[in-house]
């Protein structure tokens, strides 16, 4: 990203080439960053016809996900084929305020200019008026105040409004007030230049998430003959560490998203990382699950019209990359169409029957609990992330809440469901032979005192077909049980929810300070 600054940043570097203005000159510096191989943070000087000093611009990464990436190198020449390009995102709002005069929201605002000329468009810095025109866009007198104030209130959003100051704390109370009236309208888009952050309110947008909700269907290839009246989709992404869950969650909104565009979805989750990939070259989504639609992997790569969600820009977890495609994750899911494009294959089903405990396949009366530990242990949210969990309840309180209830719903067994051995053996004193569970690893690991680990590295798993079917039978087995009991609303929670419908006759989240209610 290419960025207007008003000096030189502290600790960059200056670049000995200098630019005149232009109408071009964002793709100009882009073009030189690019060929020159740039490093981050480098300031260049941009003059007039005169030689005087004007701005100074400033290149600054693109992260996605942690992760620097370049993928709109040639944007403008992408941008030329309104067939190509997916205006989804943009088709929500009516006005779009622009926080910064940045390469990005220059070349969105003349894309909106261009194919969507009854949108406005409002910069909060005049200079972008430097490289655009028109009475649909204004151009209000600010010159970087805007972005400053941006970057402060993330930073206030972030829980860290003692390091502003009184003053700076009062604009940003003020800032997101207005922000959350612009949003109540529902027609007006905020464009940030922010380039790797979630924003808590859906109105504001980074300005390369919004790039890439644009261009992220303009690599297609052609590997055949076949199916050339359909435009498939492969998600062959990598999914790195996430849990089984996630990864059905992120399909779920993917498969619904491409569904609405009038793709194709297909599965082909060969890609590494993945945790539960035991061979290369296998679909680990087939361990599980039926295909997703009626076309093959073998006969995608044989097909005519096809995206690759990984040559695409499309990753697991992704609505920080597209917002678009968080519309189907962020809010309430559909039990309905989940259990219609979600649904367990043979051999996964054969395995879960077989695990499932007796009682639970007799239908007798057990409240169901997930009870979250590890790195969700009430401790460990204090202090690793303490806004994000602070109402976990202490572990000895939630198995008294599960006896509570246990009794109160008239349950005659509790299913346990957890990862950490030491809540394992809290419950199994607790409830002794009323306790039903299926054996699975658990981990005995002190986040508190040291460095955090991903979950999966401390259970070692080695084969990921049976660990998946293995964490499937728990969530099956608590989808069929009477109740839901959690510490955590985690995956899990969601899933047994997914598949149970509207069946439970209760579900209760148990939170810090719970007390009997009689």
């Amino acid at each position: 990203m290419i960025k207007i600054c008003n000096g030189m940043a502290a600790g960059s570097d200056k670049a000995d080439q200098a630019f005149s203005l232009s109408e071009n000159l964002f793709i100009e510096v882009r073009d030189y960053v690019y060929k020159n191989k740039t490093a981050d943070g480098t300031c260049f000087s941009v003059r007039d016809a005169g030689g005087r000093q004007l701005f100074w611009m400033q290149y600054k990464e693109n992260l996605v996900l942690g992760e620097k990436r370049s993928d709109f190198t040639d944007y403008e020449k992408r941008f030329l084929d309104e067939a190509d390009l997916d205006f989804s995102l943009l088709d929500q709002y009516r006005t779009f305020v622009f926080t910064e005069a940045e390469e990005y929201s220059i070349a969105i605002a003349g894309l909106l200019q261009k194919y969507r000329p009854e949108k406005k468009c409002v910069f909060l810095d005049k200079r972008a008026g430097l490289f655009m025109k028109g009475n649909k866009v204004r151009f209000l007198p600010f010159r970087g105040a805007a972005g400053r104030y941006m970057e402060l209130l993330k930073r206030w959003m972030q829980g860290k409004s003692g390091e502003l100051g009184l003053v700076n704390r009062v604009i940003c109370l003020l800032l997101y007030k207005k922000i959350k009236q612009l949003e109540a309208r529902g027609d007006v888009c905020i464009v940030a230049a922010e380039k790797d952050y979630l924003w808590p309110v859906e109105i504001i947008y980074n300005s390369v998430k919004m790039m890439y909700s644009i261009l992220w269907c303009t690599k297609k290839k052609t590997l055949g003959d076949k199916n050339p009246d359909k435009t498939i989709v492969l998600l062959d992404y990598p999914c790195y560490n996430e849990g089984l869950i996630s990864i059905v969650k992120w399909t779920y909104a993917h498969v619904r998203w491409l569904s609405e565009k009038g793709y194709v979805p297909v599965s082909d989750m060969h890609t590494r990382p993945n945790q539960y990939l035991n061979a290369d070259g296998d679909d680990m989504w087939s361990y599980f699950f039926e295909p997703l639609s009626e076309i093959t992997v073998q006969e995608a790569h044989e097909s005519k019209n096809v995206i690759s969600a990984a040559d695409n820009g499309i990753l697991l977890g992704e609505a920080k990359v597209n917002p678009y495609q968080g519309k189907w994750i962020n809010h309430p899911i559909n039990t309905d169409e989940f259990n219609k494009i979600i649904r367990v294959n043979e051999e996964t089903q054969a395995y879960i029957e077989a695990e499932m405990p007796q009682e639970i396949r007799q239908g007798k009366r057990i409240l169901g609990v997930v009870m979250r530990g590890t790195g969700y242990r009430k401790e460990v949210a204090e202090k690793w992330n303490k806004e994000w969990r602070k109402d976990i309840v202490d572990a000895d309180v939630f198995l008294q809440a599960c006896n509570y209830y246990k009794d109160e719903l008239k349950c005659e067994y509790i299913f346990l469901a957890t990862e950490d051995a030491e809540y394992f053996d809290m419950a199994q004193n607790a409830f002794g032979d009323k306790l039903l569970f299926i054996d699975q690893k658990r981990a005995v690991y002190d986040y508190v005192n040291k460095e955090y680990i991903p979950l999966n590295q401390i259970l070692g798993l080695k084969d990921g077909v049976l660990a998946g079917r293995n964490y499937l039978s728990i969530i099956k087995s608590l989808a069929a049980c009477s109740s839901l009991l959690f510490n955590v609303n985690c995956g899990a929670v969601d899933m047994a929810r997914y598949w149970n419908g509207e069946r439970y006759e209760s579900v209760r989240h148990i939170e810090s300070g719970w007390k009997p209610e009689r």
